[in-house]
């Protein structure tokens, strides 16, 4: 079994390499270097594999919010883990609006760190503890509650799922949206993960469901 490739992305050398030691001392992880900016993270997957990304949110030149959503258009297979000193949920949901597919706090635990990536390489998202703990806070209901699956969503992967229910071939979409099949796939693939759905008529059902598309 191939090693997950891990880049670390933070413009603290001490995180990098605190994340470094982890990943190196763990079997299934690589650990293929550390970037200060999204600049360099994009250089990097420009020239080598990269499988995951841990990204900071607050970095120099181009910030961890703009390179998620790069990394979503031209990368996006890429799986990017959300870094941040801070549990704000808002801050949560706009890395996830732009890839993320996961959230952690930069104090948390090699074993929720390694969870974390287990999780989010397998398709699912995962939020640190301390971060769900302010989702579902007795006085912070209404943020907590309107924190659904189609959170979970970039927009981009809403225009793929309003195509799909407009019946529209992975061929057609990807000419519409200007992008290749592969990236096609590549996204149908990731909606269906964040979704937990098996099939095109579910995608239908869920749309339909949650307002995504209008009948």
């Amino acid at each position: 079994m191939d090693k997950i490739k891990v880049l670390v992305a933070d413009d603290h050398q001490v995180i990098i390499d605190g994340l470094e030691a982890i990943i190196s001392t763990t079997d299934h992880l690589e650990f293929i270097g550390g970037a200060s900016n999204g600049k360099e993270v994009i250089t990097k997957v420009e020239s080598q594999a990269v499988d995951l990304v841990l990204m900071d949110i607050n970095m120099p030149e181009m910030d961890g919010l703009e390179c998620t959503a790069y990394l979503n258009k031209h990368y996006p297979k890429i799986r990017v883990i959300a870094l941040s000193m801070h549990d704000n949920p808002r801050l949560a949901k706009r890395m996830i609006k732009n890839g993320a597919f996961g959230f952690l706090l930069k104090n948390s635990s090699k074993v929720n760190i390694l969870k974390a990536i287990s999780e989010v390489m397998e398709g699912r998202n995962f939020f640190d503890p301390m971060l769900m703990s302010t989702f579902f806070d007795a006085d912070n209901k209404k943020s907590s509650s309107s924190f659904s699956k189609k959170d979970l969503l970039t927009k981009r992967e809403i225009q793929i799922i309003q195509l799909i229910c407009q019946e529209k071939t992975t061929t057609e979409i990807a000419d519409e949206l200007s992008i290749s099949t592969h990236t096609v796939e590549s996204h149908r693939g990731n909606i269906m993960l964040k979704l937990e759905l098996k099939n095109s008529v579910g995608l239908v059902k869920w749309a339909i469901q949650n307002e995504v598309i209008e009948l």
